[in-house]
């Protein structure tokens, strides 16, 4: 079952919360920084808090439950869940480690990991 909304916002927020800890960790005291390295700066948390939303949400969409039977592509048969496998993919907002349902047909050997 997934999350609740309250509990995606708190998750999330974390997620902010955090990237903006890290930031403000790195920054210079004001009269020694420059744009440049405050626009760094940003970007970089930008970048962290929105790879980090769309991880969450990619695993509430898988957690929302697994594909039923998707058929192979090679033989038409019924594929078989082999549980969550962990996938590293690159969407516009940066990189994610996302946990999604995976199927396997044994008589073909090949693999899926649906979309999500």
């Amino acid at each position: 079952m997934g999350l609740t909304d309250e509990e995606l916002k708190t998750r999330m927020m974390a997620e902010a919360e955090a990237a903006i800890d890290k930031l403000l960790g790195q920054k210079k005291p004001a009269e020694q920084i420059t744009l440049t390295e405050i626009e760094r700066l940003v970007l970089k948390a930008r970048q962290e808090v929105g790879e980090g939303l769309t991880t969450i949400l990619v695993e509430q969409s898988a957690a929302a439950g697994q594909v039923p039977g998707p058929a192979c592509a090679e033989c038409g048969r019924e594929m078989h869940y082999k549980g969550l496998k962990s996938k590293r993919v690159v969407s516009e907002t940066g990189e994610a480690e996302v946990k999604r349902a995976y199927y396997y047909c044994a008589d073909c050997r090949v693999g899926l990991f649906p979309p999500g």
